[in-house]
């Protein structure tokens, strides 16, 4: 398994898997599957968030195929600019249960210490993902809230644990 940072070049491949992530597991992300499909040019978009100064997403891959990802966004006001947000975490399920999502966590620390100013990462779990909990807080993120209802399908409620990890207390 390798881990890298995507590229434009990477749109298409990105697109494909966070199409299946968006069907695989509905309730994990605000998105859904058929709203993102109905996009106009989600390739073109999809590029120019690969390009953004202000995220980051890295891929791991397996054979050459991109298997996982996570995007960290840099938060650009001057009194947040030392936080930045893990999102869109997805883990194909052939590669789940094998420590590669501790794997891509760990780059995604590494990504964020190489950015100057950062000294946090916030991000937010489904309630209904226990598993994608377990991976953080083995990684040292800490709960630090639970927004109820904050994802809605049909008439079904998510909530969302919010966690943090200081990056200095990461060790």
């Amino acid at each position: 398994m390798k881990t890298r940072k995507l590229t434009a070049a990477d749109a298409e491949a990105y697109w494909e898997l966070r199409l299946l992530a968006l069907q695989d597991h509905p309730d994990a992300f605000s998105t859904s599957y058929e709203d993102a499909i109905k996009q106009e040019d989600p390739i073109g978009r999809v590029k120019g968030n690969l390009e953004s100064p202000d995220a980051e997403t890295y891929g791991i891959f397996k054979e050459g195929k991109i298997a996982g990802n996570a995007t960290l966004r840099y938060e650009t006001p001057v009194k947040l600019r030392h936080r930045a947000d893990l999102v869109g975490v997805y883990l194909a399920p052939e590669i789940r249960g094998k420590g590669y999502g501790k794997m891509l966590i760990t780059k995604m620390f590494q990504a964020a210490r190489g950015r100057d100013g950062i000294e946090k990462i916030n991000l937010a779990v489904a309630d209904t993902n226990p598993a994608a909990r377990h991976v953080y807080e083995q990684a040292g993120f800490k709960p630090f809230g639970v927004e109820e209802k904050a994802l809605k399908m049909g008439d079904t409620y998510i909530s969302e644990i919010h966690m943090t990890l200081v990056l200095e207390d990461d060790k």
